[in-house]
């Protein structure tokens, strides 16, 4: 069948009837770049959308981002407002420290000067319990030596001046010598009770005797027998008897008044 087209309108009409020959004259017409432009335009479509998919999840990720930075300055600002309150409080505290030091300083102070008070108040008890103890054995001396001498009497201090005088003068004793005899507590003279003979008691008096207080006691003993025709017996008392007190009285001669009661070096009641 013979084919004719009169004009344009003819051959517009074929193609719409005919879509086959419209395809056909399409790709007569038109280059394979424009051809493949659809598609091309169907896949850069494509592109935009998933490009504009991603800002989107892009855009949502900024906004909670921003929302979380928000919420950390949030925090910043808390965070800040609460470090001025922990410094405030620092300073406080450094105050409130400096005021406690300084209570310290006072109560150190006051400490010392209790303690002080203290070692004066010991001493002056000590004294007095010395002052005591010496009169005790003083007022009462058959009481306290009668196991050691017999028709005991107590030397005035007159009594102790001339009989050392005389001595010093005859050269029996030098001055030292005079001086420490003098510190004695108590000097007793009396009847040994081992053969009558007349005896001096060198006596050193102190609360708690210890092992000083029998060296000063045989030593001045030793002195007052330097004097012609004394003999002298070392002797001490006091309330109680401290272990070197005791281990110092077994290498002597000399006697313990404890607690009221005479007792002999050599005596295993030491």
């Amino acid at each position: 069948m013979a084919f004719t087209v009169n004009d344009l309108r003819d051959l517009l009409e074929i193609l719409r009837t005919m879509p086959e020959w419209k395809e056909a004259l399409r790709r007569e017409l038109l280059s394979d770049e424009l051809l493949a432009l659809p598609g091309l335009v169907r896949k850069l479509m494509a592109a935009v959308e998933e490009m504009n998919r991603r800002l989107t999840r892009v855009e949502q990720d900024i906004a909670e981002m921003n929302r979380r930075l928000t919420r950390v300055e949030q925090d910043v600002e808390v965070l800040k407002a609460d470090v001025g309150v922990l410094k405030a409080d620092v300073e406080v505290l450094k105050a409130d420290v400096e005021v406690l030091k300084a209570d310290v300083e006072v109560l150190k102070a006051d400490v010392e000067v209790l303690k002080a008070d203290v070692g004066v108040l010991k001493t002056d008890v000590a004294t007095l319990k010395g002052d005591s103890l010496e009169r005790k054995y003083r007022e009462r001396p058959f009481v306290y030596f009668r196991r050691i001498v017999r028709k005991s009497k107590v030397l005035t201090d007159s009594e102790i001046e001339e009989l050392l005088s005389q001595a010093q003068a005859s050269g029996a004793l030098s001055e030292a010598d005079v001086d420490e005899i003098s510190r004695l507590d108590v000097i007793v003279c009396g009847r040994r009770i081992t053969d009558d003979s007349v005896a001096y008691l060198a006596v050193e008096v102190s609360a708690k005797i210890d092992d000083y207080d029998v060296e000063r006691a045989v030593r001045r003993a030793k002195l007052l027998e330097k004097i012609p025709g004394v003999v002298a017996i070392p002797v001490v008392a006091g309330e109680q008897l401290a272990p070197e007190g005791r281990r110092a009285l077994m290498q002597t001669t000399a006697w313990a008044v404890v607690d009221g009661s005479a007792i002999e070096s050599t005596s295993s009641a030491i």
